[in-house]
């Protein structure tokens, strides 16, 4: 296990990835980023008189491992006592995640019903997508994000969605996140202006990659 705290690319963490999962399985990386990420989420929610039980948190899920990170980490929150709902943004949700969430009783909301549940929010979590996406926010992602207030509390998974991770620019409709919970290493939008106002604080989270020597 290992973090770094240069920049590393998207070709640099997947090399590194596909080489740890060799060795170790993709649901226990998955499972740490959730450990990180509920932790940060808990942490937020602690500002509250009740804390974490009862708090309303929407989870924002792309149909990838992005959002699977997320889902899991409502999962966590709902077995803390939070009121967790997850809306899909890319048609449908990471099994693992969705199943993992609804044995804790989070739900799945459509997004028709999507803005009410953003706008009302305690915490919302953003797994939308994950590194490889190209800049911008796509339906219904692009209508739900301009409804969360500027005070509500924003949890990015790996990097604020709209981002591309290799890029410093922020032109494009983007997450604008409180903490940014990113893995192994940052990348370069959470360190280069302008796209890094867009990350809050950031914490780099050992999930378990193996950085080879050239990396770390």
């Amino acid at each position: 296990m290992a973090t770094v705290d240069q920049p590393l690319t998207v070709s640099q963490i997947r090399d590194a990835e596909d080489w740890t999962m060799l060795t170790v399985p993709e649901r226990d990386l998955m499972d740490r980023a959730a450990e990180a990420v509920a932790r940060e989420c808990s942490l937020l929610l602690a500002a509250r008189p009740e804390g974490v039980a009862g708090a309303e948190v929407v989870v924002l899920a792309g149909p990838g491992n992005n959002g699977g990170d997320a889902l899991l980490a409502g999962a966590l929150l709902a077995e803390r006592g939070a009121t967790v709902r997850a809306i899909p943004c890319g048609g449908r949700l990471h099994e693992r995640g969705e199943a993992r969430l609804s044995a804790a009783a989070g739900s799945r909301v459509e997004p028709s019903a999507g803005a009410v549940l953003v706008a009302g929010a305690d915490l919302v979590v953003d797994g939308i997508v994950g590194l490889g996406a190209k800049a911008g926010l796509r339906e219904p992602a692009a209508s739900l994000v301009p409804l969360i207030p500027p005070t509500t509390p924003v949890v990015a998974v790996d990097l604020p969605s709209g981002l591309e991770a290799d890029s410093g620019d922020d032109d494009a409709p983007h997450v604008r996140a409180t903490v940014t919970v990113t893995f192994t290493a940052p990348k370069r939008c959470l360190v280069e202006q302008p796209a890094a106002q867009a990350a809050g604080r950031v914490i780099i989270a050992d999930v378990g990659i193996e950085l080879t020597e050239h990396e770390g």
